[in-house]
């Protein structure tokens, strides 16, 4: 008999995730556009915007995963969703003056960092162990319909210019994840876990894990070749005169995440990720290349299609596989880290692509992008491999010592 995935309190959670990512993503795709339009900015500024945003998530994520590590998790989820709803609260005052808003991305940054580690963990804690696998694709699938809903609010808005009310939306998303937040009942931490988390020391360790560095390497540099579609997609499509069909994009693309993702899970569980990893791989880099080269716009939607089944699927593998690695006291460091990793391929990646379109066209990074795939399944294929190796070779030793 299958063990109970969906509690009251996983939904809370799932939720509660969408509506955080939810309130990223209509800032990530309108801000953008803001910038260029109003501010007259130029693409290594939208570059930044995004870099400084997750770069102070990334900052403060060890710390957050050493926090909710120790027990606090129901506190800190509470206490991170309403310095959440006050960095959104700000940005009509700090709108007008670039540097001041540069300034408001790295609080809210730091905000974002704190609560979707907490979540995260707190997830994973709810979620069977033995339905991890489908458990983290239902609860990532939150964010990736986030993902096309928060760019669809965001591009409407940004058509009309209506700027301010893209950030009072924002702002009352915000006011239900405190309310979510509120009701969440959080598992107890077991004692024994609790206790190995007080007594060690903060060290580097608590920012890297090398059970899981196969793992979060891959969600780095796929989150790299991704950041070319989350922070200029719009604009690359606006220079073409394809501007509309951006949020038609974006909805395809999540149209495949939902109907690709239970399925992905659960083969997951059940045949090895493996098995599912490299297809989507594949798939993804099939599509980057075709946004590359398209000029049609079916084109362009058959993209979006490939780009949501393979990326979709991929990123809750990997985190499933970045969680599983690590001892059970471990599990907020490991969750720290896959969000980490993304967040790093996603402000790295968004900084030197915007660089490199304001060089080279926005063509370009999407060429780039199928060239960081292709890295990514090769480095994936040698260090998993290595960790099996090591692992057999650690089972052997312990065998020969046992006799």
């Amino acid at each position: 008999m299958k063990e109970k995935l969906w509690t009251k309190d996983y939904l809370s959670i799932t939720t509660l995730s969408f509506f955080i990512f939810l309130a990223f993503y209509v800032l990530l795709t309108a801000l953008p556009l803001y910038l260029v339009g109003t501010l007259h900015a130029g693409a290594d500024k939208v570059g930044l915007l995004v870099t400084l945003f997750l770069g102070a998530a990334i900052i403060i994520r060890p710390f957050a995963g050493r926090w909710v590590s120790n027990g606090a998790q129901k506190q800190i989820l509470v206490y991170s969703a309403v310095a959440f709803f006050i960095g959104t609260l700000l940005y009509p005052f700090v709108a007008k003056n670039i540097w001041a808003l540069l300034l408001l991305r790295v609080f809210h940054g730091m905000t974002f960092g704190v609560i979707t580690t907490a979540k995260g963990t707190i997830c994973a804690e709810l979620i069977p162990a033995s339905r991890r696998g489908e458990g983290l694709s239902y609860f990532s699938l939150a964010m990736s319909l986030a993902m096309v809903f928060g760019p669809f609010i965001g591009l409407k808005f940004a058509a009309i210019n209506a700027y301010n009310s893209a950030f009072i939306t924002c702002m009352v998303i915000s006011v239900v994840t405190i309310v979510l937040a509120v009701i969440i009942k959080v598992p107890d931490t077991d004692d024994a876990t609790k206790t190995l988390s007080e007594k060690s020391k903060f060290s580097w360790n608590d920012l890297f894990d090398k059970k899981a560095a196969p793992f979060a390497l891959a969600t780095f540099i796929l989150a790299c070749a991704y950041s070319g579609i989350s922070a200029f997609l719009a604009l690359y499509m606006k220079g073409l005169g394809l501007a509309s069909l951006a949020s038609s994009f974006f909805l395809i693309y999540a149209g495949l995440i939902m109907i690709s993702r239970p399925f992905t899970g659960r083969w997951s569980d059940r045949l090895g990720s493996k098995i599912i990893v490299y297809p989507c791989f594949v798939i993804f880099a099939i599509g980057m290349f075709l946004l590359s080269q398209s000029h049609a716009s079916y084109l362009f939607l058959i993209a979006g299609a490939l780009i949501g089944i393979g990326y979709g699927s991929v990123t809750p593998i990997l985190q499933t596989q970045t969680i599983s690695s690590v001892e059970p006291h471990r599990v907020g460091i490991a969750n720290s880290l896959f969000f980490n990793s993304m967040d790093a391929g996603m402000a790295i990646g968004a900084y030197a692509l915007g660089i490199m379109a304001s060089g080279s066209g926005y063509r370009s990074i999407y060429v780039a992008g199928v060239v960081l795939i292709i890295v990514t399944g090769l480095q994936y294929l040698v260090l998993t491999h290595k960790k099996e190796i090591l692992e057999i070779q650690a089972e052997l030793t312990s065998e020969l010592v046992g006799k």
